[in-house]
């Protein structure tokens, strides 16, 4: 197989993934009620495509090793691991988040922010309305949104780009652990 050919279907992969969560998150935007006592209170699944970086999947130890090299490349970024599944299907748990610093006057309607919340923990939920005490956010897989707005004093960065690894480290590791005694027992 030519380079040429592997480019391209590397590309077409992409977009076809890119694609396919987009429209999960627009599916689940649609089937979401909302919280009676907040009004019914939702994100915009077009806002979170606009605004929200769909993860690239990628081998476990490549989506830390992407993370790093973006962060050096990046002035004002860093990563971090998500826990969780909150933001499933735009994000499944073990996805490595590369955020950047924003000032709250450009953080828009659909953005991943990640902020400290009330457990003292970051958390990276979509801004879904500005208050006047700060943008409510909510876990694109939550029914409720966050009790604690987002604002100047919590606010870690956004989410600008997104690595999900093929499979969990844990299965990563004993895989390759795995194929090391093979290596070392055919010598």
């Amino acid at each position: 197989m030519n380079e040429s050919h592997t480019t391209n279907q590397t590309k077409a992969a992409t977009l076809l993934t890119r694609a396919g969560a987009a429209a999960a998150v627009a599916l689940l935007g649609l089937g979401w009620g909302g919280c009676s006592t907040q009004t019914a209170l939702r994100y915009s699944p077009e806002a979170v495509a606009a605004y929200s970086p769909v993860p690239e999947v990628m081998p476990t130890f490549d989506a830390i090793r992407f993370a790093k090299k973006y962060v050096v490349d990046h002035p004002g970024t860093d990563f971090m691991v998500g826990s969780g599944d909150s933001m499933l299907p735009l994000y499944k748990d073990q996805t490595v988040v590369v955020t950047q610093r924003v000032a709250v006057p450009e953080l828009k309607t659909g953005m991943t922010a990640v902020f400290v919340g009330d457990q003292g923990r970051p958390v990276a939920h979509v801004l879904i309305r500005q208050t006047s005490d700060g943008w409510i956010a909510m876990g694109v897989g939550n029914e409720k949104p966050d009790s604690t707005p987002v604002n100047a004093a919590n606010l870690l960065g956004v989410v600008v780009k997104a690595y999900q690894p093929s499979v969990t480290p844990l299965v990563a590791l004993l895989k390759e652990s795995a194929s090391r005694e093979r290596v070392a027992s055919n010598q």
